[in-house]
């Protein structure tokens, strides 16, 4: 019995000598490598998210912005003031938590903060989280600005945290280089509930650029609420044509300085609130409605292409002087028809006499430009095309946003683009030569058209930016050949005084010059044709008025006569602060 207790004191002391050699090993000769191992499981690397730039308007009016919100975090599992926090969250039960922590509380208001922060120091499975936020104050029309989001999966692998905003559209997504700003690193010390206790910055967050725009906050509301009331002008037009009534407009304005090219106002319709998809949480069936919209308020129509309609016997009349088919002098007959290849082609119910391009551009005479382009139906074509490209129309303007190319058609096109049909037809040439047929342009390129014209070929490049940070961004200007920029000149101011917009713009107090246009389309019912109206002013060269250049299209708007040139008359009233009686008579 003796020898049995010794045995076992035997083995007892050498279990505790083995346990001690242990604990001297790996507590001594181990040491510096269990005290790396142990110092990684609560030393971390952290990256801090930097400010997103802001965007302002040309008078420093913020436009986009951030501000950081606070959302109250659970993990699941117990919760030891429930009932406090539950009431304070608005929350009738705590939700189930599969794998990730949900948000039990978001966007916290700031009051809440201090009470919160308290509550969660003592409940391991709730926590404070802040995140950044963009918010639009002074929201301008979303598919202008854009919106952002947070990152896909190949941003992600591109170095986003998954945390941080992205540009997605408008110039929220163009501007992304600027606007995002460089993350920081921070050395983390944090407890077992991963809660930061002391960090140590490694290096600091840079903010992005902040980007000034050319727009005009003030004259963008103006376009925009111009768009607006255009429905009222569309209906008048629909009930005397026996059509259903619109619910909202569609279309777009283009304000710009003709000399820099900077857009003062780039306004489209119908638009939605950028601020829509900044919200946690997400509206996701408000965006779905949004985007299954018909009427495309996602869509923006200022730089999309449409027929031109009467706008192009702009770039038609430059060629017919500058290419030699007719000199300023030259008259045809402004007859009610032109019958040509054995279709009739009607125009007015009256015949209007002899008129030359001046008074062929201020009553937008189809005839006239049929008999001009009869002359020469077939090498018109490439002609034309080349003459609207020297013009702006049919190629980019210059914009940091995207932009429709459009089309001017050529021979060559018509053969790679309609293999149906891929012969040249003279009678096509008519059509173009009025801006129907194959033509498409977009708002912008009109306007640049506009303003060359305006001052006498020179063509500056359009542009939405005029400064990022303190970097002040300048565009070309290039000279376009041509020796009658006059005649054109008093064509448009013609169409004022005696022409197509006489009804409206002849008594506005500031000398304007411009055109009306009236698009047929897919539509092919009147009523609904596009409407335009290009104008610009002062054309007194005495008049100390800054320029300004405004082209207005409505999307099956009926008559450019009566629906964008009210609109555009309310811009320049607006911008010239001539009185509100011009705005709206």
């Amino acid at each position: 019995m003796n020898n049995r207790v010794w045995v076992l004191l035997g083995l007892f002391y050498l279990l505790m000598l083995l346990f001690v050699g242990r604990l001297w090993y790996l507590q001594v000769v181990l040491y510096d490598q269990y005290a790396t191992r142990s110092q990684g499981n609560y030393l971390r690397t952290e990256t801090t998210l930097a400010p997103r730039g802001r965007i302002l308007d040309r008078n420093g009016q913020v436009i986009a912005t951030n501000r950081l919100a606070v959302d109250l975090i659970y993990a699941g599992g117990e919760v030891r003031f429930k009932e406090r926090i539950l009431a304070l969250a608005g929350l009738e039960a705590l939700p189930r938590v599969e794998r990730q922590p949900v948000e039990l509380m978001v966007n916290v208001p700031e009051a809440l903060v201090p009470t919160l922060a308290e509550l969660t120091a003592i409940e391991p499975n709730l926590r404070l989280q802040e995140r950044m936020e963009r918010v639009y104050p002074n929201p301008i029309a979303g598919p202008v600005i854009g919106y952002t989001a947070l990152p896909n999966q190949e941003q992600l692998k591109a170095g986003y945290d998954p945390e941080e905003l992205v540009g997605v559209a408008g110039l929220e997504a163009a501007l992304e280089p600027y606007l995002r700003g460089q993350k920081g690193l921070v050395l983390a010390e944090v407890n077992a509930r991963g809660q930061r206790l002391r960090y140590q910055e490694l290096r600091a967050p840079q903010a992005g650029s902040d980007v000034y725009l050319t727009l005009d906050l003030a004259l963008q509301r103006v376009a925009e609420q111009a768009l607006r009331e255009g429905v009222e002008d569309i209906n008048r037009i629909r009930l005397r044509n026996g059509l259903p009534l619109a619910r909202q407009a569609k279309g777009a304005i283009v304000a710009l300085d003709p000399q820099s090219g900077e857009v003062l106002a780039m306004a489209t319709a119908p638009a939605f609130d950028p601020n829509l998809f900044g919200r946690r949480p997400r509206p996701n069936e408000q965006i779905r409605e949004l985007f299954s919209d018909p009427d495309r308020p996602t869509l923006n129509r200022a730089v999309n292409a449409y027929p031109p309609g009467s706008t192009y016997k702009l770039v038609t009349s430059s060629l017919a002087l500058e290419g030699g088919y007719v000199s300023a002098g030259t008259t045809y007959r402004c007859s009610p028809y032109i019958v040509f290849g054995g279709i009739r082609r009607n125009w007015a119910r009256y015949d209007m006499g002899p008129m030359t391009v001046k008074e062929a551009i201020a009553q937008s005479c189809n005839t006239w430009y049929y008999q001009l382009a009869m002359q020469d139906p077939i090498g018109m074509v490439d002609r034309l095309h080349k003459r609207a490209l020297e013009l702006g129309v049919g190629r980019p303007t210059g914009l940091e946003i995207g932009e429709q190319v459009g089309i001017v058609p050529t021979l060559q096109w018509k053969r790679q683009n309609i293999p149906r049909d891929p012969r040249w037809w003279p009678g096509e040439t008519l059509s173009i030569a009025i801006g129907q047929g194959y033509n498409k342009a977009t708002p912008v390129q009109i306007a640049r058209m506009l303003a060359t014209i305006a001052q006498e070929g020179r063509q500056p490049e359009l542009h939405l930016v005029r400064r990022i940070g303190p970097q002040l961004v300048q565009r070309p200007v290039v000279q376009v050949p041509g020796r009658h920029w006059k005649t054109l000149q008093e064509g448009l101011r013609l169409t004022v005084t005696w022409g197509t917009a006489r009804h409206v713009l002849g008594s506005f107090p500031v000398a304007t010059a411009g055109k009306t246009g009236t698009a047929q389309n897919e539509a092919q019912t009147p009523g609904l044709e596009h409407a335009w109206y290009m104008g610009y002013g002062p054309v007194d060269p005495t008049d100390p008025r800054p320029p300004l250049v405004v082209v207005a299209f409505f999307e099956n708007g009926g008559e450019g006569s009566g629906v964008a040139l009210p609109a555009v008359r309310k811009v320049m009233a607006a911008y010239w602060k001539v009185g509100q009686e011009f705005a709206t008579r």
